[in-house]
């Protein structure tokens, strides 16, 4: 996928204005998108950087984190967050969280933090290189290569940010990412499509994914986790490496309905699945959670040719940490060694891309609400 400007990325498409155009001048008075730097979390804490303030117009609200790839962080729905944001804050990225489980102390949670773009999940050894947990994306910077805000005046109301993320070292790996994230004026929506290209000249592991990370109010017990496919179940007991284990098929789909806080989750305890996710006609995955207390719910849709496999990432902790991540991916969690997956060993020849897509909704009506629900299935073991 290329960034050139055509009639799918471009916002040209004109339409009459759902917004009565003679009762306002500025755009950002009904949405948009503003750039801006952001301080730190707390005093003496460092920036947290530059950030790209997107609101749709609709009630969704976001935050795109320009030096930590383009990632986005917070998102809110109207008065509700949908989205788990760790103690850390946004901080400045930090190329001194590159080793072992580093990457914990700058992450900042959020709606979507991209993992890769070489080597993801634990650290372990893999082809003889030490891998870190969950890569080096979201510690780059991202160049605004572009940046176009809506215009109802002149019938336009499509929003986009196109950006350049490079991961990259003298004598290789060079890998350069293109990501465009696109919304339209008065939708509850998010487009981020992404091509990941080898610009070196030898071949690199290349593993991706999106970590989607939702929280409180949104998540909350008895929150319904929409998914369906085979695969198997892990688990971090507190503190030591992950397991994976068999366990029933009604234990696996008893994981599908948000508990309260686990007493066990204190410290790194946590659990989930990993699956080969069940794509619907045409080869979209349609998965999510539904908050039926609160009448909300998000989707996420994305091509399984693309990301055949997701994870669902549970840690409930007892002191906030209350977390459940839904990760669309391509590749290994957990290395070729431990992993048989076919997907397990991939990588990119020189000048060979790879291409991915998410799109992300916030649902309210009861149609919206009971589509993401029938789209719902078993999940079994592999």
């Amino acid at each position: 996928m290329s960034h050139t400007l055509n009639e799918k990325t471009m916002p040209h498409r004109t339409s009459p204005s759902r917004f009565d155009t003679s009762k306002f001048e500025y755009v950002h008075q009904i949405g948009g998108i503003r750039t801006a730097t952001l301080d730190g979390p707390g005093v003496g804490s460092p920036h947290g950087g530059r950030v790209a303030l997107v609101d749709t117009g609709s009630g969704l609200r976001f935050t795109v984190a320009l030096d930590r790839g383009g990632d986005i962080v917070d998102a809110k729905f109207n008065q509700h967050s949908l989205v788990y944001l760790s103690p850390n804050g946004l901080v400045a990225p930090n190329h001194a969280y590159h080793f072992g489980l580093a990457w914990l102390r700058g992450w900042a949670g959020g709606l979507v933090t991209t993992c890769g773009p070489e080597h993801m999940g634990g650290p372990r050894v893999e082809d003889g290189i030490e891998t870190t947990l969950h890569g080096r994306f979201s510690n780059m910077p991202a160049a605004i290569e572009m940046m176009i805000n809506p215009d109802p005046h002149r019938g336009i109301e499509d929003m986009m940010l196109s950006l350049i993320i490079r991961d990259a070292q003298v004598f290789g790996p060079v890998l350069e990412i293109r990501r465009l994230i696109r919304a339209r004026l008065g939708e509850s929506e998010i487009f981020i499509d992404d091509e990941v290209l080898n610009r070196g000249d030898v071949r690199t592991a290349h593993h991706y994914l999106y970590h989607c990370n939702f929280g409180y109010p949104l998540l909350d017990r008895g929150t319904r986790l929409i998914f369906a496919g085979k695969g198997e179940y892990w688990q971090v007991p507190g503190s030591g490496d992950s397991i994976i284990r068999k366990i029933s098929d009604a234990q696996m789909n008893a994981l599908k309905r948000v508990p309260d806080v686990l007493p066990e989750h204190a410290g790194s305890g946590e659990r989930g699945v990993i699956l080969d996710v069940k794509p619907q006609r045409g080869g979209a995955a349609r998965i999510g959670l539904i908050n039926e207390n609160l009448g909300l719910g998000v989707e996420l849709q994305f091509p399984t040719k693309a990301m055949p496999r997701l994870a669902c990432w549970q840690h409930y902790g007892p002191a906030g940490a209350y977390v459940c991540g839904l990760e669309p991916f391509s590749g290994s969690l957990l290395g070729k060694a431990k992993d048989n997956h076919p997907t397990a060993e991939q990588y990119l020849e020189p000048g060979e891309s790879r291409k991915y897509s998410l799109r992300i909704r916030a649902l309210t009506t009861s149609q919206e609400l009971k589509s993401l629900a029938a789209a719902d299935g078993p999940v079994g073991n592999r």
